[in-house]
């Protein structure tokens, strides 16, 4: 039986913008859509140029503008089409006045970090971390399922270098 190889990408730089972002449906729109500044571009392209992405059987990302971005380049090289998955999606943070409440008494002001300090917490139209784990894993068990002895580079949002490489024997 062969390895299966899943490489980890995180989707490149993007362009910097002022304002509170992933807090409220509103915003939570604007993240999704946000794109990748020129040097975010450059990034993806190199990106694809390393010799560890050549011959991917698949690629998946997350429906977020900057990852889809990161992942094209990818595509390109191995002439392969892009799978898209809302369960790669970042962590709807939810409604901003349930969330300044929640963070109203917080020692940080990251309500990311906070909110993974408490993983069951949510607002009314937010996940919590936990929620966000559990989609994340039915996604990885269906592409361990589905892609075994493959070549699986997925593009998405976790905050690691570049590239992790995960090899299951």
């Amino acid at each position: 039986m062969e390895d299966t190889i899943i490489y980890l990408i995180r989707h490149a730089e993007t362009v910097d913008e002022n304002g509170i972002r992933n807090t409220n449906e509103d915003s939570q729109l604007i993240n999704e859509k946000e794109i990748l500044s020129v040097e975010g571009e450059e990034q993806s392209k190199k990106l694809s140029e390393n010799v560890e992405l050549k011959d991917i059987d698949i690629i998946w990302s997350s429906s977020y503008t900057r990852a889809k971005a990161t992942a094209k380049y990818i595509a390109n090289v191995n002439n392969l089409p892009i799978n898209l998955d809302n369960n790669l999606c970042e962590r709807k943070l939810g409604n901003l006045k349930e969330l300044g409440e929640f963070m109203k008494y917080k020692s940080t002001r990251d309500p990311s970090q906070e909110q993974l300090l408490d993983r069951k917490f949510k607002t009314s139209d937010g996940e919590s971390a936990e929620d966000t784990k559990e989609r994340m894993t039915k996604f990885f068990d269906k592409i361990l399922k589905d892609y075994e002895g493959k070549k699986i580079a997925i593009v998405s949002h976790r905050r690691f270098n570049q590239v992790l490489l995960i090899k299951l024997v």
